[in-house]
């Protein structure tokens, strides 16, 4: 999970701290086994909003909206992590993708300062398939699987939201509201990031990267995302027991770096030089060994394209790289980037070059093709929903990029989709 990137004028910590809101007296409880915050879950009984598929369901009678205390006093308000069933009753048969079925508010004592609406094939899905989620839907937001609970005699997937907040945002409170569609919310625990001065640096921390992320990250020039999925890869390479089956890890990953190199223009040795790789693997013994041997070989075929930059401020390039990851889909801009850094435009716009080898805008456009190439293939929604949920003002100029960029129109990849 990335942090919001703001200015601080000195080193900073994370500190995650439980929202508390009204419970029952009993109720579903849950605890993730693992996780990635750094947090205590509460384990106390869960809120669950009104919903359900007809007028007479049970869950009709259940109260639309909680309400939760931000603690100011903490630090500056970053990032809300909902852990959840998002949803029941979120099944086509009930509710239409695209439904706007809840909202999440920060408010101060006179005014509302922000909110995220949740919509169906977005924020929440059916939480009956419980195929693991991982998404980052480019508009601050994330949806991770941390687990499945038994509701009702149905087994449930159970999810961790995460929303980022706007910089400088200064709230009292937070309120989480259903719209009154069927789709009906569970929530364990709520749990709110904060950053807080005078301590030290913040560690950029995150899930994992998927296969076909790694692939984008090399297309596009994200050397950020790249080199973090080498760091990943070597972690989860020395934490394997089994030599063969890290081998075959290690193969996998670098398969993947080189088929993206050669689809941007590598050439044909790099065949050979997988075969090179798998050999080598074989003749090591350890996983410390294989790792290296990854990280080494993954550098070398990506070097044309990740150029090393020595430069002391290229710390701010990653910190907007991880920024346009996960708001992609906004109205991102050189300029309100670069302002975010605390850069001039200029400074920003040589910087960023500099590091991946394109302008802003281009790679901007290229992330979003990516990300819609990726929904397109794994998600059932028509391409004009895609186009704007990646961040495309009309349909037509985003069937052109897209045609442009992959040589096959998006139509043809989600047949009748629209």
């Amino acid at each position: 999970m990335l942090l919001v990137l703001k200015r601080m004028a000195s080193p900073s910590r994370v500190q995650i701290s439980a929202a508390n809101f009204t419970r029952p007296e009993s109720g579903l409880v849950f605890v993730p086994d693992s996780c990635d915050l750094e947090c205590t879950f509460t384990g106390l009984p869960a809120w669950q909003s009104n919903g359900g598929p007809h007028r007479g369901h049970p869950a009709r009678s259940l109260p639309f909206s909680m309400e939760a205390k931000i603690d100011a006093e903490l630090g500056q308000l970053v990032r809300i992590h909902v852990l959840g069933i998002f949803s029941l009753f979120a099944g086509r048969e009930d509710e239409a993708l695209g439904t706007l079925g809840a909202s999440i508010h920060l408010s101060n004592s006179r005014d509302a300062v922000f909110r995220q609406d949740l919509l169906n094939g977005r924020h929440y899905r059916d939480a009956r398939d419980t195929a693991p989620l991982a998404i980052v839907n480019g508009d601050g937001t994330s949806l991770e699987t941390v687990g499945t609970i038994d509701v009702h005699g149905v087994t449930c997937r159970v999810d961790i939201l995460t929303i980022d907040v706007p910089a400088g945002t200064v709230a009292e409170s937070i309120r989480f509201k259903d719209l009154g569609s069927p789709a009906s919310f569970i929530v364990f625990d709520i749990q709110l990031e904060y950053i807080v001065a005078k301590a030290c640096p913040f560690q950029l921390r995150g899930g994992g990267i998927s296969l076909g992320e790694i692939g984008s990250s090399i297309r596009i020039g994200d050397r950020l995302k790249f080199y973090k999925s080498v760091e990943q890869t070597e972690m989860a390479l020395k934490t394997t027991e089994d030599l063969d089956e890290a081998r075959g890890e290690a193969l996998t990953f670098l398969a993947v770096v080189t088929a993206a190199t050669i689809e941007i223009g590598g050439t044909r040795e790099m065949h050979r030089a997988l075969l090179d790789s798998a050999r080598e693997f074989e003749s090591l013994h350890t996983v410390e060994e294989l790792a290296e041997s990854v990280r080494r070989q993954a550098e070398a075929v990506t070097a044309s394209i990740f150029k090393e930059v020595h430069s002391p401020s290229s710390y701010l390039v990653d910190r907007a790289l991880a920024l346009v990851e996960r708001n992609y889909a906004k109205d991102l801009t050189d300029a309100s980037v670069a302002a975010l850094l605390g850069l001039s435009t200029s400074h920003f716009r040589f910087l960023f070059k500099e590091a991946t080898g394109q302008p802003f805008h281009k790679f901007l456009v290229s992330l979003r093709l990516e990300k819609a190439r990726q929904m397109l293939n794994d998600q059932e929604i028509a391409v004009s929903a895609v186009a704007k949920a990646v961040g495309f003002a009309g349909l037509s100029h985003f069937s052109r990029a897209f045609t442009q960029r992959f040589q096959v129109s998006p139509t043809s990849i989600r047949r009748g989709g629209e």
